[in-house]
């Protein structure tokens, strides 16, 4: 019984441990071997940040009182060299309408800084808060797509950050060339030297295609694939190997779902 009353008091602190309420519309991103996650939505938008540590299984509740970014939700969180890049998923406010959204925690000093780009009046110098956009990191630099902007509208704004100028681009491709269009709600990632975007809403339509973007000739293509994914909005895309692996996601007015697809990329086939 000594054993077995030591092993209910071992798992009752572990049940004890910190670790965050349960959310939708957050953002991760790991960095160092370990998973960094900010705000999101549960009853209300939050503000709380996150660390998990992988080999110990177990949460770590970060500071961002005093100087971190506001409730997001919708957001996007990159890593690059010991640094986590926060960009858009601002509630409505004078701030968001003031300054370009982004927000960069330095991992070593715990500290936050803000971008201190503000848009032209005549020619956005630098995107504007948004939600539901994708993020990747190619090189040494953050790519953005799409998003909404809310009553606005939204996006089919392409920009790069580069983060050792810390300099916004609005990244253009050929004029007579397609591309995905004004979407949210989107995936993104980067495989070799091309970014993969799948799916989301396109008005009030959810999407199933499939775009690659090649950072060489900076230019769209469209990938037609016979099977795949179904029409889907708020899921989440990684690079595993070979392959880009879908989870999750949905359509409107109905449950989400928990189908978990891979796309291979030398084959280009869905499974």
């Amino acid at each position: 019984m000594k054993g077995r009353a030591a092993h209910c008091v071992w798992e009752g602190a572990r049940a004890q441990q910190p670790r965050p309420c349960d959310r939708y519309k957050h953002a991760c991103a790991v960095c160092r071997g370990f998973v960094y996650l900010y705000g999101g939505r549960s009853s209300t938008t939050l503000r709380d940040f996150w660390r998990y540590h992988t080999g110990k299984n177990e949460w770590e509740m970060l500071d961002c009182s005093r100087d971190g970014p506001e409730e997001l939700e919708e957001h996007s969180m990159v890593a690059y060299k010991g640094s986590l890049y926060i960009f858009g998923g601002m509630v409505d406010s004078a701030f968001t309408q003031a300054k370009t959204p982004l927000w960069i925690y330095d991992i070593d000093s715990a500290r936050w800084t803000e971008s201190c780009n503000e848009p032209a009046e005549t020619e956005s110098s630098a995107p504007a808060n948004r939600k539901g956009h994708s993020a990747v990191v190619y090189h040494s630099s953050m790519y953005i797509y799409g998003g909404c902007f809310g009553i606005k509208g939204i996006s089919q704004e392409f920009w790069a950050f580069h983060f050792d100028t810390r300099k916004w681009l609005c990244v253009s491709s050929p004029c007579h060339s397609s591309s995905p269009g004004a979407r949210h709600g989107h995936s993104a990632v980067v495989y070799h030297t091309a970014m993969y975007l799948f799916g989301g809403l396109m008005g009030l339509t959810e999407q199933r295609d499939l775009w690659r973007w090649d950072f060489g000739s900076s230019s769209w293509s469209s990938i037609r694939t016979s099977q795949g994914p179904p029409p889907v909005v708020g899921h989440a895309a990684i690079v595993c190997k070979d392959s880009m692996l879908v989870f999750g996601g949905g359509i409107s007015n109905s449950s989400p779902n928990d189908d978990l697809w891979k796309y291979h990329f030398h084959t280009q086939t869905w499974k």
